[in-house]
This record gives C-alpha cells, sequence and structure tokens, in this order.
C-alpha cells in the first residue's frame, strides 16, 4: 500500500460496561445479556480492525461510561487492546466527559499500541509517534477532557495541519449543540474548517451524521458503537475511512452492534379490535426483528387509532391482560425479542376533529387539549400548578420515577390519556 494511502476506523462513545440503570424496574428484562453488549460491541469493532487490516483505530471519547466498578474493566480492555497490538493496529484515543482524567484513573498501563492524547494541551501524533512507517503521511491532532464539563472551544486551539499529511482532528464535543446531549467543547464548523484538516473524527454525539456534517473537510459524528436504551434505536458502530493519494476515497459505516433497540408503532383502525390488535403487534414485531440483521431487539411497543379496541381496554385489568398477552406473542421467537414496554393509547372510534369544532363545552375543552400539547411550556406550567402538592408529597418516588413531571414525553402522553378518557365516558354515556 503506497504511503499516502490506508484506512482507518472511527469510533467513540463506546461506554464499555455502562451500568444501564434502572433495568431492574423492567418486566423480565434480560440484564446481563443488556449489561454485556457494550463488551461485545468493543469485540466487534476490534476484529472489524484486525479483519479489515487498518492502519489505526480511533476512539473520540468516552471509551468508559464513567469509573469503573472493579478493575476488571481495565484488565479486559486491555486485552482487546492487545488482540489489535498483536496485529499491528495502533489505537489512538482521547477522553470525553464520561471518562474524563479527573473522573477515571485507569490503574491500568495500556498496551505499546495506545496513544493517549494529552488533556493539557492539544498535541499531534505523526506516523513515527503511532508506530507506523516513518513513510506514512498521516498526522492526527488531539485534545482530552481532564475533567467533565469541559466548556472551553478547544478546537480552536488545535495546531494548523502538517504539509504533506492527511491530517485528522479527533474531538469530543457538542458541537453547535444538541438536546439530547450536554453541551461540552461547543464549537462550530468555521472552526473546524480553519484548521485545514482534512478529516474531523467527532465524539459525544450518540447519532451518526448521515449524511457528514461536512464533506470539505470531511466532519462526522460516527454515533455509539452499542445502542444502550430505547432513545438510541437503530443501527450502532463505526466508520471505516479509506484514504487514497492523500484524499478520502470513502467512508462505509459498519455495524457492531449485538442488540438492537427499536420503537414498533402500531395504529389500528376504527374496526379493529383486540385480535387485529394482537395481529398487527405481532406483524410490528417480526419487522423490527429483520431490521435487526440477526441481532437480539429490544422493543419498545406503541399502540395508537381511533378504534374498537378501545372499549376493551377502557375496562378494569384488561390493559394488564393485552400487555401479558403481547409479551406472550414474543416468546413465538424463542428469546430473540424482549418487549421493553408497552404503551396504550388508544382511543374510541369517535370522530373528535367534529366534537372538537363544536361550540358546547365538549367542544371547548377538546380544543384546549389541542392547544396545549402544541405548546408543551404552557403544558409543564400546568401539571406543575396542578400537582405541586403531591409532588411535594411524593418527591423521592417520583424522582426514582423513569419520568417526571417536567418530561415533554411524559406529559403528552399523559394529555392524550386523559383525552382518551374524556372520550370513553362520552362514548359510554351516549
Amino acid at each position: 500500500m503506497p504511503s499516502d494511502s490506508f484506512r482507518f476506523i472511527h469510533a467513540a462513545d463506546i461506554h464499555i460496561d455502562s451500568p444501564l440503570r434502572g433495568l431492574e424496574a423492567y418486566e423480565g428484562a434480560p440484564v446481563e445479556r443488556l449489561r454485556n453488549a457494550t463488551r461485545e460491541a468493543f469485540e466487534n469493532l476490534v476484529q472489524l480492525a484486525i479483519d479489515e487490516a487498518v492502519a489505526f483505530v480511533i476512539i473520540a471519547g468516552d471509551l468508559f461510561d464513567g469509573q469503573w466498578k472493579d478493575m476488571n474493566t481495565g484488565i479486559w480492555t486491555a486485552r482487546q487492546f492487545r488482540k489489535l497490538e498483536q496485529a499491528g493496529i495502533p489505537v489512538c484515543l482521547i477522553r470525553g466527559n464520561h471518562d474524563a482524567e479527573s473522573k477515571v484513573r485507569t490503574g491500568i498501563k495500556w498496551p505499546s499500541n495506545v496513544r493517549e492524547f494529552s488533556v493539557r494541551k492539544p498535541e499531534t501524533l505523526t506516523a513515527g509517534q503511532l508506530g507506523l512507517p516513518e513513510s506514512m503521511a498521516v498526522a492526527v491532532h488531539g485534545q482530552g477532557f481532564a475533567k467533565p464539563d469541559i466548556q472551553e472551544d478547544l478546537a480552536a486551539e488545535y495546531p494548523e495541519a502538517l504539509s504533506g499529511c492527511f491530517n485528522i482532528g479527533v474531538l469530543h464535543t457538542s458541537l453547535t449543540g444538541d438536546p439530547a446531549h450536554d453541551r461540552y467543547a461547543a464549537t462550530t464548523l468555521e472552526v473546524l474548517r480553519n484548521r485545514n484538516y482534512d478529516y474531523w473524527a467527532l465524539g459525544h454525539i450518540h447519532i451518526r451524521s448521515e449524511p457528514p456534517l461536512s464533506e470539505t473537510p470531511f466532519a462526522a459524528f460516527s454515533g455509539n458503537t452499542q445502542g444502550r436504551h430505547i432513545r438510541e434505536t437503530g443501527p450502532k458502530g463505526c466508520l471505516l475511512v479509506s484514504v487514497e493519494d492523500g484524499g478520502i476515497s470513502s467512508t462505509e459505516f459498519r455495524k457492531t452492534d449485538t442488540l438492537r433497540w427499536h420503537r414498533a408503532e402500531v395504529t389500528l383502525d376504527s374496526s379493529d379490535g383486540l385480535n387485529e390488535l394482537y395481529d398487527k403487534t405481532r406483524d410490528a414485531l417480526q419487522t423490527c426483528l429483520d431490521l435487526s440483521d440477526g441481532r437480539f431487539a429490544a422493543i419498545r411497543i406503541e399502540i395508537s387509532g381511533a378504534c374498537a379496541a378501545h372499549r376493551e381496554l377502557a375496562q378494569p385489568g384488561t390493559q394488564h391482560e393485552v400487555i401479558s398477552q403481547i409479551r406472550d406473542i414474543a416468546n413465538e421467537w424463542d428469546d430473540e425479542i424482549w418487549i421493553e414496554k408497552v404503551k396504550l393509547n388508544t382511543s374510541p372510534p369517535i370522530n373528535v376533529d367534529q366534537l372538537r369544532q363544536g361550540q358546547d363545552l365538549l367542544g371547548e375543552l377538546l380544543r384546549d387539549v389541542e392547544s396545549l400539547s402544541t405548546d408543551q411550556k404552557q403544558l409543564a406550567k400546568l401539571v406543575a400548578e396542578s400537582l405541586a402538592s403531591l409532588s411535594s408529597k411524593a418527591g423521592p418516588e417520583l424522582q426514582a420515577a423513569e419520568t417526571s413531571l417536567t418530561d415533554p414525553e411524559q406529559l403528552q402522553a399523559w394529555l392524550q390519556q386523559a383525552e382518551g378518557l374524556l372520550l370513553a365516558r362520552l362514548e359510554a354515556e351516549a
């Protein structure tokens, strides 16, 4: 392979031994399978690097999820690095907010192929410093987190590109911000472009950039290597980058996850009863399993629609029976599926739009519900004021719950349920 042609892997947010808190709250959760998923994904990453004979591996922060429970985490990780060492593949990594120097003190000496960037200032590693042939025209620039809550624009202080090299910047950052992630080491694409690098290997945001954030220079989040909960659905993995004649010839997404999270939305028609609910749910589970590419599937089922089944679901005890039946349907796939949660958000088969236009009290109430559904701030304020006394009396219990009185998704679900109860009462009295 010519000195200006090589391949490398860009990975980030591996979160080895992420504790996956709260699993005990889920019925029948395959706890060990879930907790081992981050390790198995990292093993897949290592094997991919070996199989593809890459020149080196980049890890753009959060190799670990936080302070180790015990030294076994470090011993196991070092063993994976040694597999790469034996294959002659260097690893260069930075620390992120979860494994910042002040938060995770490894106590383990990594194999000689592992190069960890300084957390004090940006530094540059050339081919020779990475243990690669001196003739390989590559320079990797990076800086890790000394503490978890880095607010400075680290990228602004990165060194200028080295002339005659393929320059890679490694950065753990929220970039300009993402509502699902804390804001750390924020920067802009303009700052990245001003470094004149060829590639920016970004970490922290767990959703892969597709398409990339920038083509020139190429800048992307690789996403995390393994989804850890229902907010991290879909395929997870890393980017395999090919460099030829000093430029990027291709970037390929490669899957490393061993367990895949899905949201299965089941919409019922007006005439659908419980039998149709079960049939459509079975179809949705099969679709999720097909999308898992042979991996174990963790699925949240969300059933909605103005339907005949709502009359039965409104009866005491029926919802619990239906959820149990759905969990039993998942058993038809011999331990390939786990139902993380079932959400029943059906409503009676009533023309709600027509009722909402009415000039009576019901029409006014339905219009208020519709208005609140599009105004999250007003909805949160109403709930906070209405349930202030409950919140003060049950504070610890609410804090330990999966959701809170300020969670937008939960508030919307409660609002939808309230509308459904109102319509069910109307139907019952009709």
